[in-house]
């Protein structure tokens, strides 16, 4: 489907990796994609604060956290938002400087996890939070070294934030517009059903 803002495709329901067969044992139907969306991002902020009180080797730590933000950012986005939220985006810049925004969601929500939902969207908007208060925290100490790290924390944080909003935006506008369609379809039906039968 083409929309103004770019391609939109619609995921295929099927069972991917990392799913259990038997979703009587948790409530988790993901587990792994729900750790791997929490772990790296998890050890960043770890890793910053462990640094950011016990000096050591300031570029092996910088390295390191930066290297873990990074993973995190591609899984999230392209991992366990899919997987977790229902929910894929991406952002094309075009040669005469445009910007295009492309989502992907499922056909049916409805076979989002609640759990992993709640899990993916706390902690996509909670972590920017915590980045954002540690770069102020860096202004006020006036600690430029780990204010640059900081502000790459945010900006990779709040972009997955920017992306999944408007993805979400997106498909909740493709869902009523659907929704909208298949009532005036309904009742078009229903008229000529009731103009056959006079």
């Amino acid at each position: 489907k083409i929309c103004n803002c770019g391609i939109v495709f619609i995921m295929a329901d099927r069972e991917t990796l990392g799913s259990f067969e038997d979703s009587k044992r948790t409530s988790l139907k993901h587990p792994f994609t729900v750790l791997f969306h929490l772990l790296f991002r998890s050890l960043a902020l770890f890793l910053y604060i462990l640094y950011s009180v016990f000096p050591l080797q300031f570029t092996a730590s910088v390295l390191a956290i930066i290297l873990l933000l990074a993973v995190d950012f591609w899984i999230v986005k392209n991992v366990s938002g899919r997987l977790l939220a229902g929910l894929r985006w991406w952002n094309k810049i075009e040669e005469d400087g445009s910007s295009n925004w492309f989502f992907e969601s499922r056909s049916d929500p409805s076979k989002v996890n609640s759990s992993e939902s709640l899990i993916f969207w706390s902690s996509l908007l909670i972590f920017p939070i915590v980045w954002i208060f540690f770069m102020f925290v860096c202004i006020i100490k006036l600690d430029p070294k780990w204010l640059v790290v900081t502000t790459i924390g945010m900006m990779l944080n709040g972009a997955n934030v920017v992306g999944y909003v408007k993805c979400r935006k997106d498909a909740g506008g493709r869902l009523t517009s659907m929704a909208g369609r298949l009532i005036g379809q309904e009742i078009l039906k229903q008229a000529l059903t009731q103009t056959e039968t006079r």
